[in-house]
């Protein structure tokens, strides 16, 4: 048969089958109040907190937000609890020891540790997508001192819960957790595009070793995981050229036969 026929029907069912990989991105904003929540009574009656946080963007993605502390005895990590900070973004409060919530005897959350800080305690922002996404951008609405951030995403096996992964564990024991990177300087919004695919993200401060960082989200933007369509039907023509060539390729072998 001809090479030339050969080509031209790879080329056809190539065009005709083929579907290109695909991803989105998305962008949540944390400068209005949440779609949903569910309060907490937290560490002051003054203040007003939150154990999680929805967030669902004009394109119908949600994200869940909660807060989290090494706090607990051992430096062990247990709940925090988020607060909405207006223009600046999402808060949080908790205890910088056992005995000191950074809630004043009023009930105020007190300056700068209304913040996401990394002074005494090492607070951080579960971010937990409905889908595997790759986080890149934090967009930080206030900072103070410095606003060095880190980023872990769960790479683990499934869980049920992910709470599971992180109550009761230290920042340096996290299993199924891989730390991303460190993001430093004050750049906004802050990058932190990877080649990690997760459904859960980590936000916390840098290292408490460099300087003290005081850190309130405005928002976050994430890349779905790319995927390849399902072959595409070929279009009517394509159907019918495939069709001459397969005729031609018939016709050929007739001729040698005879």
């Amino acid at each position: 048969m001809n090479k030339k026929l050969i080509n031209a029907i790879g080329a056809v069912m190539i065009a005709g089958f083929a579907g290109a990989a695909s991803a989105a991105q998305y962008s949540w904003s944390f400068t209005s109040t949440a779609t949903s929540h569910v309060g907490a009574s937290g560490f002051g009656s003054n203040v007003t907190e939150y154990s999680s946080m929805n967030y669902t963007n004009g394109a119908g993605q949600s994200v869940n937000i909660q807060g989290f502390a090494n706090t607990a005895s051992g430096s062990t990590i247990e709940r925090a609890y988020l607060t909405y900070q207006g223009s600046s973004g999402l808060g949080m409060t908790s205890r910088d020891s056992s005995w000191n919530n950074e809630v004043d005897n009023y009930g105020y959350a007190t300056y700068p540790d209304h913040a996401m800080d990394n002074e005494g305690a090492m607070e951080g922002m579960l971010f937990s997508f409905g889908s595997e996404m790759n986080l890149n951008l934090v967009d930080i609405g206030w900072f103070s001192g410095d606003s060095d951030i880190t980023v872990y995403a769960y790479t683990g096996a499934s869980v049920a819960d992910i709470n599971s992964t992180v109550m009761g564990k230290t920042y340096s024991t996290l299993s199924g957790w891989t730390k991303i990177g460190d993001f430093t300087g004050n750049s906004d919004p802050r990058s932190t595009t990877n080649g990690t695919y997760s459904r859960y993200w980590l936000v916390t401060p840098g290292s408490s070793s460099d300087y003290k960082d005081y850190i309130k989200l405005a928002g976050v933007t994430a890349t779905t995981k790319p995927t390849t369509p399902p072959p595409a039907v070929p279009e009517p023509a394509s159907l019918a050229l495939i069709g001459t060539a397969l005729a031609g390729m018939i016709a050929v072998r007739r001729r040698k036969a005879a």
